[in-house]
């Protein structure tokens, strides 16, 4: 991926170093034009006259420019920011985002202010998000009566894309911290409460639960001792593909509303079609996502070693 990136981002900046060349080839051609003209006109006037000396003073000008695109034809300084090459990613993108910017005091580092802001936004959510799918999925899982009451509303909420109503949120809870903690618990509960639910009436076999109440085990032993145990593997999986949807529902929300964050930033770069930062962040995200990605399958095995691979 590295060297096709890298061979399309050098082919890129050769075609906008050519056409800089080019558009400089046909100004260098109307400016000796011009110089042409000029010259044959300067023949016509004495050299004390005004108008002669205000003609001079012209093709001095027009020298300065000729000078100006021979030396873009030569070295054009044209790049094409749009895919950026290897060696701008680091200078323009990854450097400039380490770097405090702005002027006197205020003067942020944006990776370290767009990842945080970002970040303590998903956490929060994430743990909340987690923690009201795993009682509210164990619940439907060990009671029909509560399995019969919120599967069909989560059923329905699941198959509702999570970004077609964020404007919704955005009237209903306004522009605040809540907001993303809320959007994200919306998109992740119903899918996770439903697999959570399923895990727990497929996977825990039935001699487990008998052996459980004839050990004299009560409800609340079975569900902590016997059911959430069997289903911990899989909860663990079903955060593992939940965590992607909420980061792409957290930057869309971002890149609309927010003043701070990964969205945010991506949204300036993007407006001016500087794409430096933009790969940047990118990259970071894919890779702090696998980070956490394997942090889990990692958790899994530690916790849940009968589970397997």
């Amino acid at each position: 991926m590295i060297l096709l990136y890298g061979w399309l981002a050098a082919s890129r900046q050769t075609a906008a170093r050519q056409a800089a060349q080019r558009a400089a080839s046909e100004q260098l051609e109307k400016v000796q034009k011009q110089l042409t003209d000029l010259e044959s006109r300067l023949s016509d006037f004495d050299s004390n006259s005004p108008d002669y000396a205000r003609l001079s003073a012209q093709q001095v000008d027009l020298q300065a420019e000729e000078a100006r695109f021979q030396g873009l034809i030569e070295n054009p300084d044209k790049q094409d920011r749009t895919v950026p090459s290897l060696s701008m990613l680091y200078q323009d993108g990854f450097l400039r985002a380490i770097t405090p910017q702005g002027a006197f005091k205020r003067k942020v580092t944006w990776l370290y202010s767009d990842f945080y802001a970002t970040g303590v936004r998903l956490i929060v959510a994430l743990v909340l998000g987690v923690i009201a799918s795993v009682v509210l999925g164990l619940l439907m899982g060990c009671f029909d009566p509560v399995d019969a009451f919120f599967m069909p509303p989560l059923a329905f909420l699941s198959k509702v894309p999570a970004t077609a109503v964020l404007p919704i949120f955005f009237v209903l809870i306004g522009i605040n911290f809540s907001m993303y903690i809320a959007i994200i618990i919306f998109g992740m509960l119903p899918s996770l409460a439903q697999a959570i639910s399923s895990a727990v009436r497929k996977d825990v076999p039935e001699e487990l639960i008998f052996k459980a109440y004839t050990l004299g085990a009560s409800q609340l032993e079975l569900i902590w001792n016997v059911i959430w145990r069997q289903v911990l593997p899989r909860v663990l999986d079903a955060v593992r593909l939940q965590i992607g949807p909420a980061v792409v529902l957290l930057v869309a929300a971002e890149w609309l509303v927010s003043g701070a964050g990964v969205g945010y930033r991506l949204k300036l770069f993007f407006q001016r079609t500087d794409m430096t930062v933009v790969f940047v962040y990118v990259i970071l995200l894919g890779i702090i996502g696998l980070v956490v990605d394997y942090f889990l399958i990692w958790l899994r095995r530690r916790l849940c070693p009968w589970f397997g691979d």
